[in-house]
């Protein structure tokens, strides 16, 4: 599967990155999903190729507005594109009072089912060919963090076993990869398992919304991949007049290094990082605390898992 990152900044656009959205795309499923839609967002999926028809899902982790203000735009725009396929909006309480305002103050008439689905807790959402968990976050306001849990995946194809099993290539191998089993014409009967691999773990990404408290993820331990917010560096934090609920690059070393998780992503940088310099001081810090494969998320960086 691939991961689009349409915005990464904290709180205000820059020069370099927009608000936050966040876009995954499994690639056998011919549909992708939207973490949050920050201002803006719909401009960063035109410069991508991401295709507004294809969307089938937002989660929204919370209601401020660097995560959402982009939401409107994007349903009229798809819209007007006169896309039919139904999309589903998930988010904080709320969401659906706010769904229902603007779009009856604005007069905004959609040609698609639009569905709201507000969380309340520690839920998980079904779709078939993957799940949806919900982990309620510490933020200033109701912020919730989405997991992606894959359903297991067939085993690995092995056309050698095939072969010496006399299976012609084809679409017989189509089947077998599909968990068929067959009967040959002269009567030998062929089960998935052997010409399969033992079966595969689904993959599991934890994407995080605004969370002064990263180990709130422990339960998932070594996920592939966690992308969560890094929003200053612990020292910039400590000297801030207000303490706002955002972790710190290294809260969030700390964290996944304990998690044991596999790759790190920081996102939500605030804007005082905004050049490279200042950046490597984020990635520096998550590093000095967590030794495995970090890095600092900018727009339009795709990440394949």
């Amino acid at each position: 599967m691939q991961l689009t990152f349409l915005g990464t900044s904290a709180g205000v656009p820059t020069r370099r990155r927009n608000v936050s959205a966040l876009a995954l795309r499994p690639r056998e499923l011919g549909e992708w999903l939207l973490f949050d839609c920050g201002e803006a967002t719909q401009h960063q999926i035109m410069k991508s190729p991401l295709s507004l028809f294809r969307l089938r899902r937002i989660f929204l982790t919370h209601l401020h507005g660097d995560h959402l203000y982009g939401l409107f735009g994007l349903l009229a725009s798809r819209g007007m594109l006169q896309a039919q396929t139904p999309l589903e909006i998930y988010g904080p309480p709320g969401t659906r009072l706010l769904l229902m305002t603007v779009m009856q103050a604005s007069q905004l008439h959609l040609p698609y089912p639009l569905e709201s689905i507000e969380v309340r807790g520690e839920e998980c959402f079904e779709f078939g060919a993957y799940r949806i968990e919900t982990v309620p976050l510490s933020h200033s306001v109701p912020c919730y963090g989405y997991v992606y849990i894959e359903t297991p995946r067939p085993g690995r194809f092995d056309p050698d076993a095939a072969r010496r099993l006399g299976l012609p290539e084809g679409p017989l191998y189509g089947r077998l990869q599909r968990g068929e089993s067959l009967t040959l014409p002269d009567g030998r009967h062929i089960t998935p398992g052997d010409v399969l691999g033992p079966p595969r773990p689904g993959r599991r990404i934890i994407i995080g919304g605004d969370n002064d408290r990263p180990a709130l993820f422990a339960d998932y331990g070594a996920v592939d991949l966690m992308i969560h917010e890094a929003t200053y560096t612990q020292r910039d934090f400590d000297r801030l007049p207000k303490k706002f609920r955002h972790s710190t690059a290294k809260q969030l070393g700390i964290a996944a290094q304990q998690m044991g998780v596999k790759r790190l992503i920081a996102t939500h940088i605030s804007p005082r990082y905004d050049s490279p310099e200042r950046e490597a001081e984020l990635l520096e810090e998550i590093r000095h605390h967590y030794d495995g494969d970090a890095s600092i998320a900018h727009d339009f960086m795709e990440v394949e898992v």
